[in-house]
Parts: C-alpha cells; sequence; structure tokens
C-alpha cells in the first residue's frame, strides 16, 4: 500500500482514496512496540498472504547447505551489504580482499569490516545496547562517515535519511529500550515477520552517525539464526535487498505513515527472503514452489 499517495489525495477530497484508507485502518493491529513518541507501531495482517509464509517455510526445508557455503556466504553477504552503502569493490575483487587482507580502498576497508561483525555476532551471546555499540565499532573502523557526530554510545546529533528525520538524540534509550523489549519477548510468533520489524525499527532509530543499514542488515541474518533458522547462515540476503535497493527505501518510506502501519517494510522483506530462498533453490536445481511475484499479490 502506498501510503503517501493515498494520504495525499485523501487531503485533497478523493472519496476512494479516503474509504481505503478507513478500511485499512479498520484491519490495523496494535504491535507491542512504540516510536519515539510513544505511538504503538501497527500492521496488517490480513495483507500478509498466508501462502507466502507456507511457501517460506517449504523452500527454506529444502535447502542444502555446507560448512563451504557458509563461509562464501559470509563473504558475499558481507559486499553485498557494503554495495547498498556505495562501496565500489567488485565481486571478482573478493578473493584479494579476503586472502591478501586488502585494504587499499574504502570500500574493501568496509567489507572486511563487517566480515569481522559477522564473526564477532557468531562469537558472543549478547544480544544487548552493548552489542550494537560493539558492532558500530567494527563495522566503521577507519571508514566512518559523519564522525563529527558520533559518541560514547549514540550519535549526538539530528540525522536525516531520504525523508526519514530520526528520533532527537536525547530519545534514543528510550527506542533502545523498546527495541530490546521487543527483540527478546514472545510475541510475534513468525520470525520472519518479527525480524521485518526488527529490521525497521531499528533503521528508524538509526542510533549511530553512520554503518546503521550494515548494522540493520547484520542483525537481521543473525535474528534469523538465533531462531533456529540456521540456513541463513549460509544465505545472502544483503544480495537480494541490494538488487531491490529502491524497492527497499521506498518500503521504509512508506511503513512511516499517520496509521504507524510497518506493513509495507513487512510485506518487503517477506519478498526478499521468498526470493533470495527460491533463487538459492533455483542453483540447486529444487523447484518447490512455482514462482509467484509477491509485490503484484499486496495490497
Amino acid at each position: 500500500m502506498d501510503y503517501k499517495i493515498l494520504e495525499r489525495d485523501a487531503k485533497l477530497g478523493d472519496y476512494k482514496a479516503l474509504k481505503k484508507l478507513e478500511e485499512r485502518q479498520a484491519k490495523l493491529e496494535v504491535l507491542p512496540v512504540r516510536d519515539a513518541f510513544g505511538y504503538s507501531l501497527t500492521w496488517c495482517p490480513d495483507a500478509i498472504p498466508e501462502e507466502l509464509i507456507d511457501d517460506i517455510n517449504k523452500m527454506y526445508k529444502n535447502i542444502s547447505i555446507t560448512d563451504i557455503d557458509t563461509d562464501i556466504s559470509i563473504e558475499k553477504e558481507s559486499f553485498h551489504s557494503c554495495r547498498i552503502e556505495g562501496a565500489d569493490t567488485t565481486l571478482d575483487e573478493l578473493f584479494d580482499i579476503f586472502r591478501a587482507k586488502r585494504t587499499e580502498s574504502k570500500g574493501d576497508k568496509m567489507i572486511l569490516n563487517t566480515y569481522r561483525a559477522v564473526k564477532f555476532l557468531n562469537l558472543t551471546s549478547k544480544r544487548n545496547t552493548d552489542t550494537l555499540v560493539r558492532l558500530w565499532e567494527i563495522v566503521t573502523d577507519g571508514v566512518c562517515d559523519n564522525f563529527g557526530l558520533s559518541g560514547s554510545k549514540f550519535r549526538t546529533g539530528v540525522v536525516t535519511v531520504g525523508t526519514h528525520q530520526a528520533p532527537e538524540v536525547e530519545l534514543l534509550d528510550y527506542c533502545m529500550k523498546q527495541f530490546f523489549d521487543f527483540y527478546n519477548a514472545d510475541n510475534i510468533e513468525c520470525p520472519y515477520i518479527k525480524v521485518a520489524i526488527v529490521h525497521f525499527y531499528f533503521v528508524y532509530m538509526h542510533p549511530f552517525c553512520d554503518g546503521n543499514g550494515r548494522i540493520a542488515r547484520l542483525i537481521t541474518s543473525d535474528f534469523l539464526i538465533r531462531s533456529g533458522l540456521n540456513n541463513f547462515s549460509a544465505l545472502t540476503l544483503s544480495k537480494t535487498i541490494n538488487e531491490t535497493a529502491p524497492a527497499y527505501y521506498q518500503a521504509i518510506e512508506n511503513s512511516e505513515n499517520s496509521f504507524h502501519d510497518v506493513t509495507p517494510f513487512i510485506q518487503y522483506m517477506l519478498k526478499t527472503v521468498y526470493d533470495n530462498l527460491y533463487e538459492v533453490l533455483e542453483g540447486q536445481n529444487k523447484y518447490v514452489v512455482m514462482h509467484t511475484d509477491w509485490k503484484r499479490v499486496f495490497v
């Protein structure tokens, strides 16, 4: 649902747009997490097709991975996550980066840092604010943009990303508590839906002066693995996000609306997981489900 267009048209007197917004509002359910101003986030379960979740579960169960796949995927995940952030390193150059520890360019250093961050997550069991701060230190080591806004824990000033202005610095402690209360609680049964909300909220907070996107993608894969979906250690969700970056940012923008409805981002992340799994299985000559373009199905 493109909230921006509907809300604009409704304000201009478009009855159909207003009606569609009212119908959506009636279907929304409150989530147990609040934004910086105390408003509860919401979502629309009716807008998430059961078949999509079923297909994701079916595909996941049919994936075959090895330890080698995991090692390679960590390198490629690091590569694609940094490409989203502007790293100009090519896929053919990965060998030199990881085997010769090449750090000639900023992009090379970004990729090695992200790789180190994955290894850090694999070695620590803690998932708290200190863990996120350490991730930030690793990810931005030697390549930090906006360093003038860096603090001992969070950023020290307001940042704007696209059309989103992140919460004031004074509200970050509150937001971080909301984040981890939601992260650690037994609330959303489907891990794919929950991780989408986790990812969105972290990006919404934007707690650091730089590296927020890379950290959001790191904790997405990490959350799924910690939810018992260990095969995600050998998958590269950032590859699919990189290939659909405009849709990624549009989904974030659409999830900032007057209803605080994050369904657009949940839909985007579910489609990302679906497409990633389908591509992996296609490479293994396994056709478990009939491919669906879920973007055309979503309401």
